[in-house]
């Protein structure tokens, strides 16, 4: 009986987390492929983290230049969004996107995406 009752408890937590995924949407992933001629193929680092703040962003791209890992980097503003590309050596383009009003916690989930050309 108690193995029935936990079955029921973890089949009810599962339907609950499926139908809240479905209804949050990244505001930060729908903006790059709104705002910009890329669309996300994924995301850049660990889904459940926070959104990157600029001040560690800055500090990852001194790393990955001092590492030479950066072929080229390149940012974009929009009224309400910054997006900060960076192109590394082995064809990869990484994006972080900033409200620009909204300092944290704006996007909903991450805000460091892997990005394709459109």
């Amino acid at each position: 009986m108690p193995f029935v009752i936990v079955f029921f408890w973890l089949f009810v937590s599962f339907i609950f987390a499926a139908e809240t995924e479905k209804k949050i949407k990244n505001r930060c992933k729908t903006a790059v492929n709104q705002e910009t001629n890329y669309r996300v193929s994924g995301i850049y680092g660990n889904p459940f983290e926070s959104e990157w703040h600029p001040a560690a962003v800055y500090v990852l791209l001194r790393e990955i230049q001092r590492f030479k890992l950066l072929q080229r980097e390149f940012k974009k503003e929009t009224k309400e969004w910054r997006f900060e590309f960076v192109e590394m050596v082995g064809g990869k383009t990484v994006v972080f996107v900033f409200h620009t009003k909204q300092h944290s916690v704006f996007c909903v989930g991450p805000n460091a995406f892997f990005v394709l050309r459109k």
